[in-house]
């Protein structure tokens, strides 16, 4: 072998040697690859993978990544209800160590009928948020809805739209998966999740515990006169003392047939679950014993 190609052999070898350190070192100072992301890849199996950015991450495996990094993620976040996958949730509570409560079997109700006429006209950005900064809304009732749709906004399902004419929320009961989103959204504090079998609700959230000077309920508006809890003899409407306002008890879910009835300002307002009631006659005749 010649002088020349011993000279290069040597060459490469040393360069390769000084090169292989080189690359050990480096790779001692670079940073590890974050176990957060083999955390990720196992969580996202459990996920719908439809990507459809209502947890507030731009898709499900963004979503897995920050539940890799702080379970409590995946609690804060409706990612469980709008899977609306029991068995699958299940299987990602074990898999994470949590227990979450997915509103499941729930619907939106919007506190509100539209009733209350504006008392000025609003001009700025078009968001209920933005509106509900300057003197509590446009509106002359101060708890009304704005009808600019954040709620909306904010539906994964399309569930909500905004009447056009009274300018108010309004919650479709079949497409309402009950993510809670809306309630979330709504600055004045007028969507609430009831029990999907809860047969009504009351279309008013006007405190008289928490009056405004100058401003007063519309011509719909609950008075307070309390005949709804008079006339419940079963208990299906209590009344709220903290918010001054009928109470119907998730737990019972009783139809206040009564109620709706004698309540002079017809606020308390049927869902799709409500059944209304048999008539005397026909009762009598179900329950009539039989002859001959």
């Amino acid at each position: 072998m010649g002088i020349q190609t011993l000279s290069a052999v040597i060459l490469l070898s040393f360069v390769g040697f000084i090169s292989g350190i080189a690359i050990f070192l480096t790779s001692k100072s670079l940073p590890k690859e974050d176990e957060s992301l083999e955390e990720a890849a196992g969580i996202k199996e459990f996920l719908p993978g439809a990507d459809c950015g209502a947890c507030g991450y731009p898709g499900c495996f963004a979503y897995a990544l920050a539940v890799a990094k702080d379970k409590q993620v995946f609690v804060k976040t409706p990612c469980p209800t709008l899977a609306q996958d029991k068995e699958g949730m299940k299987k990602l509570e074990t898999y994470l160590g949590l227990k979450v409560e997915a509103k499941i079997g729930k619907k939106a109700v919007v506190h509100c009928t539209g009733q209350s006429e504006p008392i000025a006209d609003y001009h700025g950005i078009e968001t209920c948020k933005a509106a509900s900064q300057i003197a509590s809304g446009f509106k002359e009732c101060p708890y009304a809805c704005l009808g600019l749709g954040d709620c909306v906004a904010v539906c994964p399902t399309g569930a909500i739209s905004i009447d056009p004419e009274r300018r108010v929320a309004l919650v479709d009961w079949e497409a309402c998966i009950g993510c809670g989103l809306c309630v979330d959204a709504c600055p004045q504090g007028l969507p609430e999740l009831v029990s999907a079998n809860m047969p009504q609700y009351l279309g008013c959230n006007y405190q008289a515990a928490r009056d405004i000077p100058g401003r007063k309920r519309c011509a719909d508006g609950c008075i307070h006169c309390k005949i709804c809890v008079k006339v419940s003899q079963n208990g299906e409407v209590t009344w709220n003392e903290k918010k001054d306002l009928p109470y119907f008890d998730p737990e019972k879910c009783l139809p206040a047939h009564a109620a709706i009835e004698k309540c002079p300002r017809q606020i308390i307002k049927k869902t799709a679950t409500y059944k209304e009631p048999l008539a005397i006659s026909t009762q009598q005749e179900q329950t009539a014993p039989r002859t001959g």
